[in-house]
């Protein structure tokens, strides 16, 4: 009888599960969640760009090339400038070449950024601020004068050859000899360099060059039987830096001081409280 109860029972619990199993559902498994990106990368990403962005803005500006030298035809459609001179100027202000704008419109030192003629007005050398167009006026206003080394314009300076500047040097000094200024300036070291290399002995020509009087000057033999009292018995020669803009190593205001320096040189020798004695006499060639 117990077996019989017993079979009866597994019987009832197999139909139970039977009777439920149609209720059941299937538990899928959870698809896997995908992994977003952290929004540090898009930062870090940004920074980067960022850090390139700024070494780029921060990196120096490359250096501009000087151009070669330059033959005559290239320039040969532009105009000689004159040269603005008389007899016993106080000051021959002496640049190495026009430039292009110079050549352009006629007359000397026209760019419009270069500090000649503010440096000449206000180192105290003209009573006002004169255009370039009115360069031809400056002899007879100023006793002031104007000229050039070589003749040909350029663009740029390093369109001549050093061998060209040197050639020019002997008619330049016959030029000067001609018309006996007190002073000569040139306006922008190289050129000093150049004349002073040419002018000078050998052994005189290591002479450490800087703004101011140079260590040599134009002696002219004695005029006996002159009654001119204007007679100018040497010519002293004066250095100072380019006025053009591009010449950054003296700022405007420091080539003022120079024209400044100048007129005070010009004071000295007029008054003849200059002492010239210990300088190198030289002649024309």
């Amino acid at each position: 009888m117990d077996d019989k109860v017993s079979g009866c029972s597994q019987q009832a619990v197999v139909e139970f599960r039977d009777s439920i199993a149609q209720f059941s559902c299937k538990i899928e498994s959870p698809s896997p969640v995908p992994v977003l990106q952290p929004f540090l990368h898009f930062d870090q990403s940004l920074d980067e760009k960022d850090h390139v962005r700024n070494r780029l803005s921060t990196s120096p500006p490359k250096k501009k090339l000087k151009r070669g030298v330059a033959p005559p035809e290239t320039y040969a459609h532009l105009n000689l400038l004159p040269d603005h001179l008389q007899l016993h100027l106080d000051i021959v202000f002496c640049g190495i070449n026009p430039g292009q704008k110079s050549a352009e419109i006629g007359h000397h030192f026209g760019h419009p950024t270069n500090h000649f003629w503010t440096g000449l007005h206000a180192g105290g050398l003209t009573s006002s601020k004169l255009p370039p167009t009115e360069d031809y006026t400056l002899p007879e206003l100023y006793n002031i004068g104007l000229t050039n080394l070589v003749d040909r314009p350029t663009a740029e300076q390093s369109e001549l050859s050093n061998a060209e500047m040197r050639a020019a040097v002997p008619a330049f000094l016959a030029k000067i000899a001609r018309y006996r200024p007190r002073i000569v300036c040139f306006v922008g070291l190289s050129i000093a360099s150049t004349v002073q290399y040419c002018a000078l002995p050998k052994k005189n020509r290591a002479a450490k060059l800087t703004p101011g009087l140079m260590c040599f000057k134009l002696v002219y033999p004695k005029q006996e039987d002159t009654k001119d009292v204007t007679s100018v018995s040497e010519t002293l020669f004066f250095a100072m830096p380019s006025t053009s803009a591009r010449v950054t190593q003296y700022q405007a205001n420091e080539k003022i001081e120079i024209f400044a320096d100048l007129k005070r040189c010009l004071c000295q020798v007029k008054t003849s409280s200059l002492e010239s004695g210990c300088m190198v006499a030289i002649e024309p060639k």
